[in-house]
Parts: C-alpha cells; structure tokens; sequence
C-alpha cells in the first residue's frame, strides 16, 4: 500500500467511526459524471467538455505550428463511503484543456423520526503553477451544494482559483479568502506556484424530515490554456492545475539543492496519484472526524521530461494502469462481499 492509500484508510476510518447510527435508517447512494476536452492552438480558446471515462490518462503533443506538450490525468469514481480523485491538466506552448467532475451524494431518511445531519468530507491537496514567458491563463472553480425537494438549493462551499501572468491565486468571495489549508506561494524567478494541503469538509445539511431525500453535489471544473510559440518544449512556457494527489516530493530546501548543482525546479511534472477521499453522512453534533496526518502542499523538483511529441502513454504507463485498475477492483470485489463500505482515501 503506498503512502497516500495508507492515509486514506486512515482518513475512512475516522469519519466511519462518527456514522450515522444504523436505526436512523439512512439510505445513501452516489453517482459520478465525468468531462474532458483538450485541443491544440495559440488562440486561447477553450475546448468543449465531452462525456469522460472513470479514469482518463492522456499524455500527447504535436509540432505544427508550434512545439507544445499536454497532459491529462483525471480519475473521478466513487462508492460506498469514499470516492477516488484525481484532475491534473497541464499545457506547455500552445493547448488548452478543459475537465470535470460532478459527484451526486444522495440520502433518504426511511426511519420515522427526522433527523439533523452533517456532510462530513475532504478537499484534496491542489497545486497551480505557471512557467512565464507567454501568455497562460487556467484555473477551477469548485463548489457543494445541497439540493433538497421543494426548497431553494444552497450553496454549501465554493472555492476558486486562477492562474495567469497577472496572478495565481485561489479564494471565494462569499466564504472564506484563504478557502484551503496549509497554502503555500513559491516564486522562483521564472515561475510561480501555490500549493495548499488537505482541508476538512464539514457542512450542515439541516433536518431531513422523515420519507424525504436530500441531495449533496460535490461540482469541481478545471481549464487550462497555453498559446505561447515554442520552438524547444523542454524550455517552453506552460501552466499546471492539479487536484488529487497527497504526496509531498519537493520544497524549497530541494530547490537550494537544485540552484547548487545547477538544475533547475520543474515547476510542471506529470507524477501524479489519484486518491482516495471519504465522505459520510454524520449526526449534527458528532465529534468532527479528525483529518489523516498532513498532505501536501504538492511541489516537485523533478525534471520534466516530455514525451516524444505525437507519443502515446509509454507501454510502462499501460501497465502501470492496468495493474492498479486490477488491484482496485479485486479490492472493490472482497469490501462488496464482506458487506463493509470502501475503504476512504
């Protein structure tokens, strides 16, 4: 078990152990719709979202009419007690991308008493960072919101973030301005980053009277776009927007290291996880779960090392997804048949 499964479980443990009794006779379900669109190009246009996969992974690049280099790496799938996650989009030179995803939590109380209830969840660490050089603009908005039958909906959280050469920086105006933990802003001279860690997700549903339903939508959109003209894609300007991945593989103390022996920070790098995030529906006035130890913030110093231009996913990679693709599933498999909810992540 790697060190972000491993968090994970402890995560799902915690807010497991704040569940809604079994009396209350809660019924839940969730389902997931997944969107992505990438394309080409120096005008700064954004692609159309197209229906996507549970899990997506696109690494490709072209050379006409400029060298330019794109990512995407998006899981979005979800169970009983914890969804994995993950969106990593970047663009080098001229691309744009565009992904989400949407996660519908429902519960229906079917005991005969109402009862107040809480949703209890993570945000997953994040990074946004910017190679100047060119224009580049990206960003994501975020939001949950809580829809119930015969009222208005209520926005629960909301929170955004936007990267360009004027800015990076994320925030909600109704909210809260520093809306994550553990934000961290880093500039190296030739680009910029911001990190934050793993943040609680606590929000009050109210009471949901006895026969009725209530929904939670957990809505996360992100875009990117790069449309500088590039002649060499290993020095070429770009832009990174992730969500997803808990692991924290550089800092400043490894960009001294970096300065020392003359190799640059890669602001940019496509090694990323996805990770497993727990949710429940609690009873207002539970102990709050605790939060699995420090995640993040995501900063790498590794070197960026882009595909061969009109390359697919290295025979490694394949393997690498199958494998992991196998071992979810065989672990979906044993949790379903013990009759216990997914482990979280």
């Amino acid at each position: 078990m790697n060190r972000g499964r491993a968090l994970a479980v402890a995560a799902a443990a915690g807010l497991a152990a704040a569940a809604v009794p079994a009396q209350a006779a809660l019924i839940e379900t969730v389902t997931v719709s997944n969107g992505l669109g990438y394309a080409f190009g120096l005008d700064g246009s954004l692609p159309g979202r197209n229906p996507g996969g549970t899990r997506e992974q696109i690494f490709t690049g072209q050379r006409a009419p400029t060298q330019s280099d794109l990512g995407v790496d998006l899981v979005g799938e979800a169970g009983s007690g914890s969804f994995f996650f993950l969106h990593n989009d970047y663009c080098v030179g001229g691309c744009s991308i565009a992904s989400s995803t949407v996660i519908t939590f429902s519960v229906t109380n079917n005991g005969p008493n109402a009862v107040d209830l809480r949703f209890d969840s993570l945000i997953t660490p994040g990074h946004l960072a910017i190679v100047d050089g060119a224009p580049a603009r990206g960003g994501f908005e975020f939001s949950v919101t809580q829809r119930t039958r015969g009222q208005q909906d209520n926005v629960l959280y909301s929170a955004y973030g936007n990267a360009s050469d004027e800015e990076l920086r994320v925030g909600d105006d109704k909210f809260n301005s520093d809306p994550f933990l553990g934000q961290t802003f880093t500039d190296f001279g030739y680009g910029r980053v911001l990190d934050w860690s793993t943040t609680p997700l606590n929000l009050e549903l109210g009471t949901l009277a006895a026969g009725a339903t209530t929904e939670v939508e957990y809505n996360a959109s992100y875009f990117v776009t790069a449309f500088g003209e590039c002649g060499d894609i290993n020095s070429c300007s770009g832009l990174q927007v992730v969500f997803g991945d808990p692991r924290r593989n550089g800092s400043v103390a490894s960009f001294a290291r970096g300065l020392a022996s003359d190799e640059a920070v890669t602001l940019i790098n496509r090694d990323y996880d996805a990770v497993e995030v727990p949710y429940a529906f609690n009873l207002s006035g539970s102990p709050f779960p605790k939060l699995p130890p420090a995640q993040g913030p995501v900063t790498y110093d590794g070197g960026y090392d882009p595909l061969k231009l009109g390359a697919v996913p290295e025979p490694g990679t394949w393997l690498s997804l199958i494998v992991g693709m196998g071992l979810v599933g065989m672990m979906l498999r044993r949790v379903r048949a013990a009759g216990a909810p997914i482990g979280q992540s």
